[in-house]
């Protein structure tokens, strides 16, 4: 979280509110004169620490997927973080391409594409939990 903190660092002394009041004068408990600044500057330091706002303590959820999921997308022969069109897109056409029925004839065959089918299922069905919450 370093380039986190460097931001709220930066933040912090770009806002610096020393200057009409002075150093001595009436100051909130951060240092800031601006009530409004001391809430942001406070705001800032729970959502840094915690993911949190304080005003409604929802978590924001990151804009990719966790990084745990990384090798379904592979398994899916899709880029990480498409979106669950792109996926469903790319599930159906690599189920269609390895379903075991296609390779009854061949026993080596048919344990590879069962393999490859359940992986895929596997790989479509975390993605796609994780992606129509």
């Amino acid at each position: 979280m370093g380039v986190l903190d460097g931001l709220a660092g930066l933040l912090k002394s770009l806002f610096s509110d020393t200057g009409a009041a002075g150093p001595s004068g009436p100051q909130g408990s951060r240092g800031y004169s601006d009530p409004d600044v001391t809430e942001a500057m406070e705001e800032l330091d729970e959502y840094l620490k915690t993911g949190r706002t304080a005003k409604n303590g929802r978590r924001r959820e990151p804009p990719f997927p966790p990084e745990e999921l990384r090798q379904d997308y592979a398994n899916l022969e899709i880029p990480f973080g498409a979106g669950i069109e792109e996926v469903k897109a790319s599930y159906k056409k690599l189920v269609l391409r390895y379903h075991p029925d296609k390779h009854a004839g061949d026993p080596e065959k048919l344990r590879i594409a069962t393999e490859i089918t359940k992986k895929i299922n596997e790989s479509f069905e975390r993605i796609r939990s994780r992606l129509e919450k």
